[in-house]
């Protein structure tokens, strides 16, 4: 069965979501479940789904809270002493 020629947003979300789990080492159900409560979230959009406009926007939201708050945690803050 030939695959469906995904929409160049959802290509490029998909490219983000595949960056996002390289860069955290979480796996692709576990990620659905986190930003979408659909543990299928990437499979289905893999095979076609189109999601809204609005789903775009809260997965990004999800991946760039998550770095920031990666970020903060590998550079934390030092009190200097005098």
């Amino acid at each position: 069965m030939p695959s469906k020629k995904l929409h160049p947003e959802v290509q490029l979300l998909l490219s983000d979501i595949a960056n996002y789990l390289s860069r955290s080492g979480i796996d692709r159900t576990t990620f659905g479940r986190q930003a979408m409560h659909d543990g299928n979230f990437i499979p289905r959009l893999e095979a076609g789904r189109q999601p809204t406009f609005k789903t775009i926007d809260r997965v990004r939201a999800f991946i760039n809270k998550r770095t920031k708050a990666v970020t903060r945690s590998s550079h934390p803050r030092r009190n200097h002493v005098t």
